[in-house]
């Protein structure tokens, strides 16, 4: 991914998304892992939007959690029985040095934080965008977790453009 044209608060946002990817054992980064990089970075107009609507990291990561949980259960298995079974030997981080390839989702949310740069005007790519590109991905995973913790995506691109001194989708 170039960040030639991240600011450092993106840039920022976009590594501490590898870094929970890694923590939460995913092969590939997905749209969930930047939402969770811009809470871990918390900061700028991304950061303001999110955690002034409810969204915390810590409350994130236990959705992001219960959501696995979920999808185990649908296929017949129990996260919470794994991690009982395999005790302290339970781990599902991935190793520094294990390259993390992005994830469709993930491909879309940073093409669409560039489409909203150039939408915007805006000559840096900012968390914002970022942010902007993970609410295009309706479906994506991202987009459910928000809904779980309780932001709605109209009330999230509102508060950013709030923040941002403009009207909505100027």
């Amino acid at each position: 991914m170039m960040f030639a044209r991240f600011t450092d608060g993106s840039r920022g946002s976009v590594e501490a998304a590898f870094e929970e990817a890694r923590a939460l054992g995913h092969d590939s980064l997905g749209d969930e892992d930047l939402l969770l990089g811009i809470l871990r970075v918390d900061e700028g107009i991304a950061g303001e939007a999110l955690s002034s609507l409810g969204a915390t990291l810590e409350g994130a990561r236990e959705e992001s959690e219960a959501m696995l949980s979920d999808a185990l259960s649908a296929i017949g298995v129990s996260l919470e029985g794994l991690r009982r079974e395999a005790g302290e030997a339970f781990d599902m981080s991935l190793p520094d040095d294990r390259k993390i390839p992005h994830s469709p989702l993930a491909k879309n949310a940073l093409v669409g934080a560039r489409k909203e740069m150039r939408r915007l005007g805006d000559r840096h790519l900012g968390a914002e965008h970022v942010l902007l590109g993970i609410l295009g991905n309706e479906d994506g995973t991202a987009s459910r977790l928000l809904a779980r913790l309780g932001v709605s995506p109209a009330a999230l691109e509102e508060r950013l453009f709030e923040l941002r001194g403009e009207p909505r989708g100027r």
